[in-house]
């Protein structure tokens, strides 16, 4: 039987990918949080089969606050690198 956690990390798993796609053929992005929303998926998915909702609920909560960072935030880690220190007096 599909539940809706089933639903919603699959969902939040093709979404997360075709971004991903869509960036890569236009620039470099930054592979680690896409790849940590799709483990966070596949548990999320894994713990809701099993039994274990609130747990599968709150981990597919947080990849998707993950996935609005780096829809929102793309360019965060290339800024931090940017920056030079600050002279010494």
């Amino acid at each position: 039987m599909v539940s809706i956690i089933d639903l919603y990390s699959i969902a939040l798993l093709l979404i997360s990918l075709t971004m991903f796609v869509i960036r890569y053929l236009r620039e470099e992005p930054p592979v680690m949080p896409y790849l940590i929303i799709a483990c966070t998926c596949a548990v999320g998915n894994f713990l809701g089969e099993q039994g274990g909702g609130m747990g599968a609920f709150m981990l597919l909560i947080a990849a998707t606050f993950l996935f609005m960072g780096s829809v929102f935030y793309p360019h965060l880690r290339r800024l931090s690198q940017a920056k030079t220190p600050a002279a010494k007096s």
